[in-house]
């Protein structure tokens, strides 16, 4: 019971993190613009690329909720009338325009 209770703590406090980090992108900005990250595949990734200790991918993919982030941005945008765009997994925005 004891460990049942650490763990609602955890999720519980991470979830209102979320809905606070939420609420105030979406006053704060008119348009917020997100990519669609395959998580699952970040967290599958066996071989991350080098980052300080404690930033790898994993740990981003698995405990930052990335999912819960982009679902809640999803219905505040549309409850406070702001524009939230997902850009393609796929689009090349990390790539050098020539």
């Amino acid at each position: 019971m004891k460990v049942a209770r650490i763990h609602a703590r955890i999720k519980d406090s991470r979830l209102d993190y979320t809905h606070k980090l939420t609420t105030q992108l979406i006053i704060e900005n008119q348009t917020i613009v997100v990519e669609d990250l395959a998580v699952k595949n970040i967290v599958k990734n066996h071989n991350p690329p080098p980052s300080p200790p404690g930033r790898g991918a994993r740990g981003v993919g698995s405990d930052a909720n990335w999912g819960e982030l982009v679902r809640q941005l999803e219905y505040k945008a549309e409850w406070y009338g702001r524009e939230l765009i997902k850009i393609d997994r796929y689009f090349p925005s990390s790539r050098a325009l020539l």
